[in-house]
């Protein structure tokens, strides 16, 4: 792999952190968690892998108030700056939600894999509003969450254009129901799903787990 290269770009005056290796097609990873995902070191032979950490997460700023804009605008701001003009979004966990969000926003996004995340559940009102009112979660993610559950997201997967996966493990607790599958299947949405695996074996930074070669093998059946 290229030797990492640690950045920062600014938005709304506040620091953004991320990282670059590799060359070729761009993938973009929102990163919420410390220490570097698998997948990002694994496939940077092949692709321009940017792992982007938003505003309230790792090394980036906290502001609070948190700037008003969408995710979207955030990863824009560093493709932007690396002159990526298009890319795949991959996300896991909380960051599937945020991929889902920014192929959502920008036609700049060509490709959406979301992992670990049912999109079509989501977050229920009460866990919302208790999310609200108690205020522990940071406000990063609050901001986010409040913007993600603003939208119907079976009418929203329905009118994005692009490529979509999805995928989990048998044992996640955010496994997605048959009944849901299904509906994925008719709105034009792969699914894969890892028998025996919980949410942590599915995840970036596991590196056994058997996402690393699906998705690259799905990316490059898409033309990435």
């Amino acid at each position: 792999m290229d030797a990492v290269r640690w950045k920062t770009a600014t938005f709304a005056g506040h620091q953004l952190r991320y990282a670059v290796a590799g060359s070729g097609p761009a993938v973009v990873m929102p990163k919420k968690d410390r220490g570097s995902y698998v997948p990002f070191e694994r496939l940077a032979d092949q692709y321009t892998m940017v792992q982007i950490e938003p505003l309230g997460f790792c090394r980036s700023d906290r502001p609070d108030p948190y700037p008003s804009a969408g995710i979207h605008e955030q990863i824009l701001a560093v493709c932007d700056q690396e002159d990526i003009p298009e890319f795949a979004v991959w996300g896991f966990s909380q960051g599937g939600a945020m991929a889902c969000t920014i192929a959502q926003a920008t036609p700049r996004a060509r490709l959406m894999v979301c992992g670990g995340f049912n999109v079509l559940r989501g977050l229920s009102d009460a866990w919302l509003a208790r999310m609200n009112r108690e205020r522990r979660v940071p406000v990063g993610s609050r901001t986010f969450w409040n913007w993600f559950h603003s939208y119907n997201w079976h009418a929203e997967l329905r009118q994005m254009a692009v490529p979509k996966l999805m995928y989990w493990g048998t044992l996640d607790a955010q496994r997605v129901s048959l009944k849901d599958q299904h509906i994925l299947r008719g709105l034009g949405i792969d699914v894969a799903e890892f028998a025996g695996l919980d949410h942590g074996g599915c995840g970036l930074g596991d590196p056994d787990s058997p996402a690393t070669a699906v998705v690259a093998d799905w990316l490059q059946r898409h033309g990435w």
